[in-house]
């Protein structure tokens, strides 16, 4: 547990001794019972969304509650490998003097709004919903770089489907496809939802943040908007490649079956003539059969190549 504690007009560091009324607190911390124990003791938080905190893959949500309010965010971030995304939740209680934010990893973006504050007693001075805000904002800006680079490979996947027949198609464009949309159904399973949260904390006339500070909010909510429009339109480009891709692996798997039906085709007679000139090659003279099997032979795959280039078959 960490604490900055505002009071007279300059902030102090430090842990648990801090958390004591007559300032304004924020309060960062981790999930396990004893924190969580103290915390509702000490603030009197729900214990349903004590519960939450303790028990992660909550969906982003907004929840009210006598005394203070509850709201769970996530930050997506890719995997190691860049193979999947992953998303760590962020949950915050806000009361009228202190911001309690609960997180089970660190989440750089708290972090670094954490140390701003400490540096900065102005910041806290402003109340904890501004830090709320604060939090909030770098949480969803920095989306915008993991939802870009999806983008862009959506971009090049789209580029590469429509290439021209006869262009490369690596064996791994199908695995890339799916591994994209996996990863957008994610971002948008956990970021569409958050619009609804900061739009609630956007209303004016919240019993715990100022009209002031609502009205920052609605720049947060602005930005989780423009996320889940750009996510809802690489689905969609995500699902017309996916078509495009299934499209064109069927013409050519198409034109592969035509081509090994024509060379069938061209050697169906060469069958025939064989079959029955070697049942019936009595029935010619010696000198005239040999040389007549050997022409029908060789005549014939050429006369039909000839006439499947004519109709543009081949």
């Amino acid at each position: 547990m960490r604490v900055l504690r505002w009071d007279e007009g300059r902030v102090r560091a430090g842990g648990r001794e801090l958390v004591e009324p007559g300032a304004r607190l924020w309060i960062d911390a981790g999930p396990d019972p004893e924190t969580l124990a103290f915390l509702g003791e000490t603030f009197g938080f729900h214990p349903l969304a004590l519960e939450d905190c303790a028990h992660e893959d909550q969906r982003p949500k907004y929840e009210p509650f006598p005394g203070s309010l509850f709201c769970v965010v996530h930050r997506v971030i890719p995997s190691a490998d860049e193979s999947e995304v992953l998303s760590h939740e962020l949950h915050a209680f806000l009361t009228a003097d202190a911001l309690v934010t609960v997180h089970a990893v660190p989440i750089a973006e708290v972090d670094k709004v954490f140390a701003r504050c400490a540096g900065e007693p102005a910041l806290l001075e402003r109340g904890p919903d501004f830090a709320l805000y604060l939090v909030h904002d770098a949480v969803t800006d920095v989306h915008f770089a993991l939802v870009d680079a999806l983008t862009e490979e959506v971009e090049a996947l789209a580029d590469l489907t429509s290439e021209p027949d006869g262009g490369a198609m690596d064996e791994d464009v199908l695995p890339r496809i799916v591994a994209a949309r996996r990863a957008h159904g994610h971002l948008r399973r956990r970021l569409a939802p958050q619009r609804e949260v900061f739009a609630a904390l956007a209303r004016p006339g919240q019993p715990f943040v100022r009209d002031g500070t609502a009205v920052y909010f609605r720049d947060v909510v602005d930005h989780a908007v423009r996320l889940a429009e750009e996510v809802d339109t690489g689905r969609d480009l995500l699902a017309s490649t996916m078509e495009a891709y299934l499209s064109r692996t069927n013409n050519r798997l198409s034109a592969l079956t035509a081509r090994l039906t024509l060379v069938a085709t061209i050697f169906l007679p060469l069958n025939f003539v064989a079959g029955f000139f070697g049942m019936n090659l009595q029935i010619i003279p010696p000198r005239v059969a040999a040389p007549l099997v050997l022409v029908l032979v060789a005549a014939t795959p050429l006369a039909l190549w000839a006439i499947f280039r004519r109709k543009r078959w081949l």
